[in-house]
């Protein structure tokens, strides 16, 4: 019987090309969208899932008391000391590791190479899972002198993997000898790295193993076997008593206290200040499911209207069914095989398309998505389980209602007389259909809007023809003016300006407490940058009291300081110029602009010249260019940069570039968006023209009567668009307020960002309406242009 139902079913489907072609597209494009994000979700969720003891690996946070708003905030830091005294107090550790991720140069004969170094100790191979290639653990890390390569670095280098005993230069300054060669890090790790040296090696490392207070390092500790890690905790308590000391001693209102945190949690459920990496989001995961599961129901409501809309063509095949003794199991099964058949083979040409679009999706995501999950047998045997399901859940409704059918009225032509329940019931699904797709609409324009308003804000500084080199060189550093002199002899760069950081990423900050008027001795948490006299003119910052600073004044470079319109209201004052300020004086004030990306709200700011800055090794070169002939600028400033020092690497960009990649995020969830609306779109369209289709079977008489008296083909059209409008009008009714309320929610991320408006929902709701309406005219068109006289005859 089984293989009877299924050929049947074949055959049918072969005989209605036309209705299976327009299920299955249904049906393969929502579980095209399902397997996509499933690979990714599944992405997402095996972060560091590769290292052997990731149950028993966690990262030790830092906790500290904001000073300015009382609230908690957390660091992914500990000091040495700290580290040191707990592998050797408490036995429920079996081993602590400690990581310093920084870009560092490397140098092999004339060429050289900017890499993502990873510096550390031996103890990174029994905390976490590295393949060592070439070399023994015991060995690689034995002296400071010693650098393991990553295998495409190795190949990047040496155009082998065969290089144990090599050497290169670190800095361009220590002979390192490589000593061993490791896997590259999976892409799924939070953090990645070029080639792992010994922390010994940096000049600060004896320096930080006796020094509280240094937070320079990530620590990572593996527990033994059936320790519980909250345990470890409350053990971790006893230290906080020396950082309370040492930070009391360095007249500081605050002292850190430490937690543990899986590892295993890092990716989706940490956003910490000093991250190794960008994480990802548990969000993001909530909103693609949220997106695949629309997507999935707005395909089976399709199926479920288009076979209701083809049941009543249908009656007299039942009808000889029952009649041959089938009863209303046999036509349940029989009708529901037609479903799994579209379904199966709707699961297998998602497959192949999803891995044709996966590199397309992995752009989209900015994620390097791996295919091998396609090869998972799991994976597979799931995907034809859900297959399965979809199928008999989208089949259900359709073949219950077919074998309600008695075979007398069935071999007559009639069919099962609907309820205003069923109505109802089909007119919800194509009511929630519009509100998905009303709400996909209206978020992609807000979305739009405000990834717009991030593009256009005036920041109060210019970004417009403006490129920025950073470097970390001592080289640079010794030879700044000559540097600027060299770039200006082009006659298309017209300033020139060395910083420590770019007006979009001004983040460091520390405490002031001597200023002006401080009697109570109270402590103030300011961001900081370093600049050169260049800098304000070139990105044209407005000064609204007192000047900016000039090698006029000698005492500049020495204790000046100008303060943004925040700062000076948080020092209490009125006015600022001439008053005392961190050891110096106050010798102008710029008018408030975005130093942090727009998240965050202005904060208050000082700017001191490079002169006073403690590592000038590191920082940007920025210049204000002529807007013409960018690839020959671009040409010069790199040959020019390169003839200054040859050894340095150097990454030329647009600042314009640069600050738009500050919301990456954004606009990457906005081209999901986009996507994913359309998709939304075109599967309600298909599911309210199944509707539709079974409108004009249940009224194919009334209209003939219709025509005969005279109706025109408008008159037509408008009654059978009736009912499907009031039913947009109440999806746009439910869509609005429940989008309103959650794009509200998330635009409260951004500390700065567009006002909801009602037009915004309106012109999601008329372009909805406007699709659906020619979706319906489609179908009413064809009804009301047919020959009444075959309509009548349909009796």
């Amino acid at each position: 019987m089984i293989k009877n139902y299924f050929k049947i079913a074949w055959r049918n489907l072969a005989k209605h090309k036309a209705y299976a072609l327009i299920n299955l597209s249904g049906l393969t494009l929502g579980m095209t969208c399902v397997v996509l994000i499933a690979i990714y979700v599944h992405f997402e969720f095996s972060y560091d899932k590769h290292n052997e003891n990731i149950d028993r690996i966690f990262r030790i946070v830092e906790q500290e008391q904001n000073d300015e708003s009382g609230e908690t905030e957390f660091y992914p830091l500990s000091p040495l000391p700290l580290t040191t005294a707990l592998v050797n107090d408490i036995p429920e550790i079996e081993a602590i590791t400690n990581l310093d991720l920084r870009e560092t140069l490397l140098v092999n004969g004339e060429n050289s190479y900017s890499e993502n170094g990873l510096f550390t100790d031996s103890n990174i191979f029994e905390v976490f899972t590295i393949d060592l290639l070439h070399g023994q653990y015991d060995q690689v890390l034995n002296d400071p002198t010693s650098i393991i390569l990553t295998e495409s670095l190795a190949l990047k280098m040496f155009n082998k993997t065969e290089v144990v005993g090599e050497t290169i230069l670190l800095a361009n300054k220590v002979a390192m000898t490589i000593k061993g060669i490791v896997a590259d890090p999976p892409k799924n790790q939070h953090f990645h790295y070029d080639f792992i040296c010994p922390s010994k090696i940096r000049p600060q490392f004896k320096q930080d193993l006796l020094d509280w207070a240094s937070n320079n390092y990530t620590a990572y500790m593996l527990l033994r076997e059936g320790y519980d890690y909250r345990a470890v905790e409350d053990k971790m308590v006893a230290y906080e008593a020396i950082t309370k000391e040492v930070y009391q001693n360095m007249d500081l209102p605050f002292y850190p206290k430490f937690s543990l945190q899986p590892v295993k949690d890092i990716h989706l459920y940490s956003n910490m200040y000093d991250e190794l990496e960008e994480n990802g989001s548990i969000n993001y995961i909530y909103f693609f499911l949220l997106l695949a599961f629309i997507i999935l129901f707005l395909a089976s409501v399709n199926y479920i209207n288009l076979a209701t809309a083809k049941s009543r063509s249908r009656s007299k095949e039942v009808g000889v069914l029952r009649t041959m003794g089938a009863n209303g199991q046999n036509i349940v099964f029989q009708y529901l095989s037609e479903s799994i058949i579209l379904s199966v083979f709707g699961a297998l040409v998602a497959l192949v398309l999803s891995v044709v679009l996966l590199p397309y999706f992995s752009e989209l995501l900015n994620k390097e998505l791996p295919f091998e999950l396609f090869f998972s047998p799991y994976f597979l045997f799931a995907t034809f389980c859900f297959a399965l399901l979809i199928g008999c859940l989208s089949g259900l409704f359709p073949s219950l209602l077919l074998s309600r059918l008695s075979p007398v009225k069935a071999l007559k032509g009639h069919f099962v007389k609907v309820s205003n329940g069923q109505i109802n019931f089909r007119n919800v699904l194509v009511v929630i259909q519009f509100v998905f797709a009303i709400a996909l609409v209206a978020g992609s324009i807000i979305i739009y809007q405000q990834i717009a308003f991030f593009q256009d804000k005036e920041l109060g500084y210019k970004k417009e023809n403006v490129l920025h080199a950073n470097y970390s060189s001592s080289v640079v550093a010794k030879k700044e003016e000559i540097i600027k002199e060299a770039l200006l002899a082009h006659p298309n760069i017209k300033k020139v300006s060395i910083s420590s950081h770019l007006p979009i990423e001004m983040k460091s900050n520390g405490l002031v407490d001597h200023w002006e008027g401080n009697t109570n001795k109270d402590q103030v948490n300011l961001y900081r940058t370093f600049v050169d006299y260049d800098f304000i003119d070139l990105f044209d910052i407005e000064i609204i009291e007192g000047r900016g600073f000039s090698r006029d004044f000698y005492s500049d470079s020495l204790s000046a300081y100008v303060l943004n319109e925040s700062a000076v209201k948080k020092l209490g004052w009125t006015t600022a110029v001439g008053k005392r300020f961190n050891r110096g004086v106050v010798v102008g004030v710029a008018k408030d602009f975005h130093a942090q990306p727009l998240h965050m709200r202005i904060e208050p700011l000082y700017m001191k010249l490079r002169t006073s800055f403690p590592n000038k090794r590191r920082g940007e070169i920025v210049l204000s260019i002529e807007n013409i002939e960018l690839q020959e600028i671009k040409d010069f400033v790199m040959h020019t940069l390169k003839s200054i020092s040859p050894i340095d690497i150097f990454e030329l960009k647009v600042l314009e570039n640069t600050y738009d990649e500050l919301y990456g995020q954004e606009q990457r969830l906005g081209q999901a968006f986009n996507v994913f609306a359309f998709i939304a779109m075109f599967l309600a369209g298909l599911g309210l023209f199944g509707l539709v289709s079974f409108q004009v079977f249940e009224r194919t008489k009334e209209i003939g009567i219709r025509k005969v008296l005279g109706s025109s083909v408008y008159n037509v059209v408008i009654l059978l668009s009736r009912t499907f409008l009031s039913l947009l009008l109440v999806s746009f009714l439910i869509a609005t307020p429940l989008c309103y309320y959650l794009m509200d929610k998330w635009l409260q991320n951004y500390a700065y960002h567009i006002n909801l408006d009602g037009w915004t929902f309106i012109i999601a709701g008329m372009f909805t309406i406007l699709v659906a309406f020619l979706t319906v005219s489609v179908q009413a068109i064809k009804a009301a242009t047919a020959n009444p006289v075959k309509s009548l005859r349909t009796e």
